[in-house]
């Protein structure tokens, strides 16, 4: 089936369902997923990096605490990330790096403010394959 994403309508915000296979895949897919959600970037080289060590309290918190920390980071960088890699993936522990091109109006054609990723409705399957997760969105 390989890997791939769709957004989803949701009252008031917008919905990610996301599949590839393997974990690691899904998780690093799922951050590309969000961030092509706020902006479309033009192709070109990576400008900006940076790598990341998150822990969560179970893969479902750690899925959203990545996700969230990825905007976060977008912002504080004035990136928008093009590419994520997902170099360890443990129950509670992740290892991460993001890259992606310098915030430019003239580069990237902005969409919407993803204000975060939400808990509420939170599905995440790490067993069967593809590895699926579906995640709603705040805007």
């Amino acid at each position: 089936m390989g890997e791939g994403y769709r957004p989803f309508d949701h009252t008031g915000d917008i919905g990610l369902e996301v599949w590839a296979d393997t974990p690691e895949r899904l998780y690093a897919l799922a951050a590309e997923a969000v961030a092509a959600q706020v902006a479309e970037a033009l192709p070109g080289p990576a400008e900006v990096h940076r790598t990341l060590e998150l822990e969560g309290d179970d893969p479902a918190e750690l899925l959203v605490h990545w996700l969230n920390t990825s905007l976060l980071e977008a912002e504080r960088q004035h990136a928008v990330w093009t590419r994520a890699h997902v170099r360890a993936l443990e129950a509670r522990r992740l290892s991460a790096a993001l890259e992606g091109q310098r915030l430019d109006p003239r580069r990237q054609v902005m969409l919407r403010e993803v204000k975060a990723v939400s808990h509420h409705e939170l599905e995440l399957d790490l067993v069967r394959r593809p590895c699926t997760c579906r995640l709603v969105l705040d805007l």
